[in-house]
């Protein structure tokens, strides 16, 4: 079995525990088992319903008052009970601050081995060979683990979303906490100040890099993203410049994207942000310097002054929507 955990708030299933269904489905056709997503919480039945409706052979879900707010050791005696239950092959998390808080104790507890920020997998014969960035996004290290079973935490839009429909049946898992005393309390929770925009979730990005010169030629960029109904971004040097916000900075430092169609202008492309925004399913690069990395991993590619591009890209557009 390959188990994924199903990140959740307010009722709302976190995208990337979709993602996770996509590499489930990648590593199961090597390993030939079966698929499930797991639930924590103290009221699951909703998200359960929702869960049923993708193409995976079960849902499994741990119901009770002890999950209702993360607790590191209430979800580890849960999941640690699980996994020796059902003895899986894999368990797959998301690289946010849950997942790569609760894969290391799962970790220890187990004596199993863990890699961190999963990007890829290839195969040799049948087992897998995990792909993951290393020095700041600088190079890509290819990591095996010996130990069973396979525990990851994976990037966030390292993979597409599984759009697949199913119809899985759920199944509850009985868990006694009377034993357990959590050595955490949460006594009141703040909502953190929200970011302006979630450029992750954008299908079209605009983005705009150190060419640009200066801070009111970045109108540029938010001129074209307005007019593609999309949204608008950065590489570091812009962010740190103040020409924009911080919220909108893709690269390994900053937000991981993989909008249908990524443009990056005036961007020469650094390593850091190549790896912020190379699953892009459609990449335009557009830099006066051909030899400028970009267009190493740019779908299409214009050699040109962006002053002159992409006004003429802007104007375009318009007479397309007249």
């Amino acid at each position: 079995m390959i188990l994924t955990l199903v990140q959740h708030k307010d009722g709302i299933i976190d995208e990337v525990s979709l993602e996770l269904l996509t590499l489930a489905k990648q590593l199961n056709q090597k390993l030939s088992t079966k698929i499930a997503s797991v639930i924590l919480g103290d009221n699951t039945e909703a998200l359960s319903k929702l869960l049923s409706q993708k193409a995976i052979d079960e849902v499994i879900t741990i119901s009770a008052p002890e999950l209702k707010t993360y607790s590191p050791d209430t979800y580890a005696f849960a999941l640690t009970k699980l996994i020796r239950e059902k003895n899986p092959k894999a368990f797959l998390f998301s690289h946010t601050p849950l997942g790569c808080d609760i894969t290391p104790k799962l970790a220890a507890s187990l004596g199993a081995g863990a890699i961190a920020s999963c990007n890829g997998v290839e195969f040799e014969g049948i087992n897998p060979i995990f792909i993951r960035s290393v020095y700041n996004g600088k190079l890509q290290a290819k990591v095996a683990l010996n130990s069973t079973p396979l525990l990851l935490t994976v990037e966030r839009g390292a993979f597409k979303k599984d759009e697949e429909t199913g119809n899985a049946p759920t199944t509850a898992f009985a868990c006694d906490f009377s034993g357990i005393k959590s050595r955490y309390k949460s006594l009141r929770f703040y909502e953190a100040q929200k970011a302006s925009v979630d450029i992750t979730k954008a299908k079209i990005i605009v983005s705009g890099g150190r060419g640009l010169g200066k801070k009111e030629n970045f109108e540029l960029i938010k001129n074209l993203a307005e007019i593609l109904g999309g949204e608008y971004a950065a590489s570091r040097p812009v962010v740190d410049n103040e020409w924009t916000e911080r919220d909108r900075q893709v690269g390994s430092s900053g937000k991981i994207v993989s909008p249908n169609l990524y443009i990056a202008c005036g961007i020469s492309g650094a390593i850091q942000h190549m790896a912020g925004m190379k699953k892009s399913n459609v990449i335009v690069a557009i830099n006066k310097d051909s030899e400028a990395p970009i267009f190493s991993i740019a779908t299409y590619g214009i050699v040109g002054d962006l002053f002159k591009v992409l006004p003429v890209m802007i104007e375009e557009l318009k007479k397309l929507k007249n």
